[in-house]
């Protein structure tokens, strides 16, 4: 008895529906890899969230000095490249910190706060909302850098007022990276207005705290609590 072939048409239609599953999970399984590798980047670490373990990411060096996690070197090059032919001047004046170089920078602003007359309980308390003790600073991550404007490079309020953070706030989510310390946010975030101080966070995670104008802990909170 002959068993009578399919018509050409329908094998036609039957191999395009197997290549559509297959394209859709292939594709589904590259956003969820995609998501897992973006999920890494949200470490949280603030006053409240210590660094867990040993933190050995892979470095590169940009701007010739300038050691960052290399997860986030290419957007960050793109980044200031942009605001340069915008027509400002960004300069990294800090990056990846060692453990070593975060207790200096903790210390002297306890030192700092000692010499204004604080005892040392209180000037240790009230400098972890200006300069994180060690363990608890995201320059140890490598996700971290601190942008000022070449013509005004002080670390204050004033610096928000430059040309080049004005424009870095309103765009640097576009290259994965948010303002990490937005002006009236310290009760969420445990650090005074540093509208210096940017993290890189992903591409689609900075576009989400961007239009949803909120912070790091927030965005945390609401979708990886």
């Amino acid at each position: 008895m002959k068993t009578k072939k399919k018509p050409v048409a329908v094998n036609i239609i039957l191999g395009l529906l197997v290549l559509l599953v297959a394209g859709f999970f292939i594709a589904r399984a590259a956003g969820w890899t995609g998501q897992k590798n973006e999920a890494k980047l949200l470490v949280l670490v603030n006053p409240w969230n210590q660094i867990s373990g040993e933190v050995n990411p892979e470095f590169t060096i940009i701007e010739g000095t300038q050691m960052v996690d290399s997860r986030c070197a290419a957007d960050l090059e793109d980044m200031l490249r942009a605001c340069r032919t915008a027509g400002h001047s960004p300069l990294i004046v800090s990056s990846y910190r060692a453990w070593s170089q975060q207790e200096e920078v903790y210390e002297e602003k306890v030192g700092e706060l000692m010499s204004q007359g604080l005892d040392r309980e209180t000037a240790e308390a009230d400098a972890k909302s200006h300069a994180a003790a060690p363990g608890y600073s995201e320059h140890q991550l490598g996700l971290a850098v601190d942008i000022v404007d070449e013509e005004y490079s002080l670390l204050d309020e004033k610096q928000g007022d430059t040309a080049t953070q004005q424009w870095l706030m309103e765009n640097c989510w576009q290259y994965g990276f948010i303002l990490r310390y937005p002006e009236g946010k310290r009760g969420i975030t445990g650090v005074e207005y540093e509208p210096w101080h940017y993290r890189y966070v992903g591409l689609s995670a900075a576009e989400q705290i961007h239009e949803l104008s909120i912070t790091l802990e927030e965005y945390v909170d609401m979708f990886y609590a």
